[in-house]
């Protein structure tokens, strides 16, 4: 029987159903006409094998279409899930992204004979300069404050910039000592300024850091961070680089003051931080030194030294930076060393089976080079000269480790208390002591080639060497200009 003339299997007149016919692509889902096509018109591929329908009929799956549906998603989902995690892992590794913005100027701090231009004299912290130390035979004027100063002076072209315990910034003419000018902030301050171009940066201890100009004095910018800066600031490539008790390595424009970038580290950072060709090395309390990309502010490896905190910041010489730890360890790290998603995790495991002696082999932490123990306390930064690694301990032990194998080149011991890390200035180690006294140690043989008595107090910061001329500071608040005699 017949419903208006209609065939029992015709649903053209079902809700939503033309009586025109169609195949579906099964690929794309294109309605193609049921007669004379082959391919699908949007996707062109092959219609054979598809039988014809009626517009907006839908298609029962059968039972082997449902599980061949179920086994592409179990074999498609998963294999997604790779290619994400290989791309998040190669973004991760290549640190592909946009980088923040650069510094508008390549300047860098002052460099050359004569000149002490950072806190350790040059973005490397090596704290060597080529000027030979003059043997002491007279002090040629002194600068008093009238509370204590912390930190070494700069020195460029014939002028000597000071931050002083009473919250000044004071330029000093090298030869006589008399005032040029002076900027008083009212914060005390225990960090060297920094000296690039026309500009003299220094931090103070609450936060403050200002770039004056360096003929006059003037201010020329200021950042106030309102987080204690203990290290002295460092310019490498246009960029101002400090850290500071907010835990972040903080990157600035040297010319203008505007971050271009932080890095988060763990604890606070209260020693310099070092650059070399693209890195910055950071050390902070946890024990962790982080190695930097330079232009993206992404860390490129952290090495745990395992020990406790320690205030000895970061040397770089070549593609080796060279640290220090609590407990009289001296570390070498690869600067050019990198980690891969996942590797300190990895490493982790291996040192528990190497604990539960699963593995027999001591796992080596990625970018290590060398680690050895002097023994005492090291006190501050270690420098470097002539393929040797230098350092002073509080107990008076002053020595030099090779620096590729950390093999002991040399040992001395001062018969007093070491207050200051040590510098080198030619071939001589200077490092200041408790009782107020330099001490000159050969940096070849390591013997004691003479002493120079200050005679206001224990001396509160690195010796440094300018030209012919020896500065020396105090907790007397006294700065000294030591010259050979005449």
């Amino acid at each position: 029987m017949t419903t208006s003339g209609m065939p029992l299997n015709d649903p053209g007149g079902a809700p939503g159903v033309s009586a025109e016919q169609v195949r579906r692509c099964r690929s794309c889902g294109y309605e193609n006409s049921a007669e004379g096509a082959e391919r699908c018109h949007n996707c062109w591929m092959l219609l054979e094998g598809i039988a014809p329908l009626y517009i907006g009929e839908s298609v029962p799956k059968s039972w082997w279409l449902r599980l061949l549906t179920a086994g592409m998603m179990v074999k498609w989902v998963p294999l997604a899930i790779i290619v994400v995690g290989v791309m998040w892992w190669l973004f991760a590794f290549f640190q592909w992204g946009p980088n923040p913005a650069s510094a508008m100027t390549t300047m860098e701090a002052h460099s050359g004979p004569g000149t002490w231009a950072l806190g350790r004299a040059d973005a490397q912290n090596t704290g060597f300069t080529p000027d030979d130390a003059p043997v002491p035979g007279q002090v040629k004027w002194t600068f008093t404050d009238n509370v204590p100063m912390e930190s070494s002076p700069a020195v460029v072209e014939g002028q000597v910039f000071l931050t002083t315990g009473d919250g000044r910034t004071v330029a000093l003419d090298q030869d006589t000592g008399s005032l040029i000018w002076e900027h008083d902030t009212g914060f005390p301050s225990s960090s060297s300024p920094a000296v690039s171009g026309d500009l003299v940066i220094a931090s103070y201890t609450p936060g403050l850091i200002v770039a004056l100009d360096r003929a006059t004095g003037i201010p020329q910018w200021s950042v106030h961070l309102r987080q204690p800066i203990s290290a002295s600031p460092i310019v490498a490539e246009g960029t101002l680089y400090f850290g500071a008790g907010d835990r972040l390595l903080h990157a600035m424009d040297v010319t203008s003051g505007e971050e271009l970038w932080t890095f988060p580290t763990k604890d606070w950072i209260v020693s310099p931080v070092a650059y070399h060709d693209g890195t910055v090395v950071v050390a902070s309390q946890d024990s962790l030194v982080y190695l930097v990309n330079a232009d993206s502010g992404k860390e490129r490896l952290m090495f745990d030294t395992g020990r406790q905190r320690f205030g000895g910041g970061p040397t770089v010489s070549g593609d080796v930076v060279y640290f220090s730890s609590d407990r009289g360890w001296v570390w070498a790290i690869d600067r050019l060393a990198k980690s891969w998603p996942g590797q300190r995790k990895w490493f982790k495991v291996k040192i528990n089976l190497f604990v539960w002696q699963v593995i027999h082999t001591r796992p080596v932490q990625p970018g290590g080079l060398w680690s050895k123990r002097v023994g005492g306390q090291i006190q501050g930064l270690l420098s470097v000269a002539d393929g040797k690694v230098i350092g002073a301990t509080r107990e008076g032990k002053v020595f030099a480790r090779d620096t590729d194998s950390g093999a002991e080149v040399w040992s001395a011991q001062l018969d007093e208390p070491v207050s200051t890390e040590p510098t080198v200035a030619g071939n001589t180690v200077l490092t200041g002591t408790e009782s107020g006294k330099v001490f000159g140690v050969d940096a070849t043989t390591g013997d004691v080639l003479w002493d120079f008595d200050a005679g206001t107090g224990l001396v509160t910061a690195s010796p440094i060497v300018a030209g012919d001329t020896m500065f020396v500071v105090t907790e007397g608040g006294v700065l000294h200009a030591v010259t050979a005699a005449n």
